[in-house]
């Protein structure tokens, strides 16, 4: 599993259509769950959690290094997205 935390709703939905529109799902489908219902940390920040073969996909494979490298998206440890979701437990 790889884990990520977004800097912003925006940048989590514009990537989530992105893949979304490029491997042919249509609403109510979707790669990932949607920014209203995904799970935050303390500060309001979309976790994420995906297989490792996600993150190889077409598409996923170039847009993800493309987030890292702005800041846009960070990668985290799974002690870290694990405090975020149960937190709200």
């Amino acid at each position: 599993m790889r884990y990520f935390r977004t800097a912003s709703d925006s940048v989590y939905e514009q990537a989530r259509l992105t893949l979304d529109s490029a491997w042919g799902h249509v609403a109510p489908t979707t790669c990932v769950e949607p920014a209203a219902t995904a799970p935050r940390d303390s500060q309001g920040r979309i976790v994420l959690a995906v297989n490792d073969e996600f993150c190889e996909y077409s598409v996923a494979v170039e847009l993800l290094p493309q987030l890292l490298a702005s800041g846009a998206v960070s990668e985290i440890d799974r002690e870290t997205y694990a405090a975020a979701v149960n937190r709200l437990v």
